[in-house]
């Protein structure tokens, strides 16, 4: 175990839409309304995630938008060497060739989910391609399981550290003072730095109907994993991995919505880094920094008025059709506290879907990269740094343009 304790805060971890749905919110607003658990592992075996996200839960205007709970594992694995952000400058925009990466997509109708039960937090579904089991023993500590007939096996253990867990927070008029809708968004980050534990297990038979590269379906696996697979590997597993977790809903529609966030957990050092930023949202632009200060967690926030964010370089992305940023520069300073922070983006794996007007022409870029950054107080003094520490996070907006090919070949 990590050197510092494990959460033990009994407060409830209950999922948002049992409650909404029992007070009633009218057709749009229930069409519009998204809640996304997010379970991030940043281990050499596997760099990834597993994705709930809950949306359209009564299945309102099924011709424009995706209805259920959509299940997402996606992650590389056997992860290469991650340089520091300034020895990464030469990187090329992906990892070339691309490395064993797998995303796995399946989507369960709402009804068929049992939600808080026998715990808050607690999610059962299954059909007759995959079952999952989640458990909270708060909300900072989870158990994952999931089993796919296909050939996925994936076992999951989070352990969120004491004393951290962020403030939430909520921005009741996301969409302005007009919006018709009252769009709303929360992000609840109740685990910023968490040990995880966990294995994944992959039969050969999951490949047959997955195509090489993303594009045309949500889910995929690169040949370099097909290689590996091919070559005997089956499981991938890892012990006391840096993790993160983030529970985050609310009402507004998809095309609309957007966000650009960042995290660095180091469990073993009991630090990290968290930026959060949403589209038209000044609210929900902040960065959090987490730190160990003789033995005891301290932590500090700083809002959008004392945070500079620069996208210092960016490439065109021929699968997303759209531009991201390679490298993210961070300032930030308030209340005797001055951060600098060096962000190198060296992969990303798109989490596209083609099924829906809503979502066609929004995509996801899970990115995995390395963040070098410095804490220092109003003297100078250093309280925390980081080079190089394994980081990752989400860029996701609307985009024009849907292109096909793969940069892969």
């Amino acid at each position: 175990m990590p050197i510092h304790s494990i959460c033990s805060e009994p407060y409830p971890a209950a999922w948002r839409w049992p409650q909404l749905q029992k007070r009633g919110i009218g057709a749009l607003r229930s069409a519009s309304f998204i809640e996304w658990r997010y379970y991030a592992v940043l281990a050499e075996a596997f760099h990834g995630i597993v994705g709930l996200a809950l949306v359209n839960p009564e299945g309102r205007f099924r011709a424009l938008a995706e209805s259920g709970l959509l299940l997402i594992v996606a992650g590389v694995m056997d992860r290469p060497h991650l340089p520091d952000a300034a020895m990464a400058g030469k990187s090329p925009p992906l990892w070339t060739p691309p490395p064993a990466e797998l995303c796995w997509m399946h989507r369960f109708p709402t009804g068929a989910c049992t939600f808080d039960n026998p715990v808050p937090g607690a999610l059962a579904v299954g059909d007759a391609e995959c079952r999952i089991a989640l458990t909270h023993r708060n909300p900072a500590c989870a158990r994952i399981e999931i089993e796919a007939a296909a050939g996925l096996r994936l076992r999951l253990s989070h352990a969120g550290l004491a004393g951290i867990a962020l403030t939430p927070v909520t921005d009741r008029r996301l969409g302005g003072a007009l919006d018709p809708l009252r769009s709303d968004w929360t992000v609840d980050c109740p685990s910023p730095i968490a040990a995880t534990d966990g294995t994944l297990e992959l039969d050969p038979s999951l490949l047959a109907a997955l195509p090489p590269a993303p594009g045309r379906t949500p889910s995929y696996a690169t040949p370099a994993l097909r290689e590996r697979i091919a070559a005997g590997a089956r499981r991938w597993a890892w012990q006391q991995g840096s993790g993160y977790y983030e529970h985050s809903y609310g009402i507004r529609p998809l095309p609309l919505h957007g966000w650009d966030f960042l995290f660095a957990p180091d469990a073993l050092q009991g630090q990290a880094v968290v930026l959060q930023t949403y589209r038209g949202s000044r609210k929900l632009h902040y960065l959090d920094v987490c730190w160990q200060e003789n033995g005891v967690p301290r932590k500090h926030r700083f809002g959008a008025d004392r945070l500079h964010r620069e996208w210092t370089a960016s490439a065109p992305d021929p699968m997303l059709g759209v531009r991201r940023p390679l490298l993210r520069q961070i300032r930030a300073e308030c209340d005797g506290f001055r951060l600098e922070l060096e962000n190198r983006v060296l992969h990303r794996l798109p989490l596209l879907r083609q099924q829906s007007l809503a979502v066609r022409h929004f995509f996801i870029s899970e990115e995995i990269g390395v963040v070098d950054w410095t804490l220092t107080d109003r003297h100078g003094a250093v309280l925390a740094t980081a080079t190089g520490q394994p980081s990752g996070g989400e860029l996701a907006h609307f985009r024009h343009r849907v292109h096909r090919r793969s940069p892969y070949g």
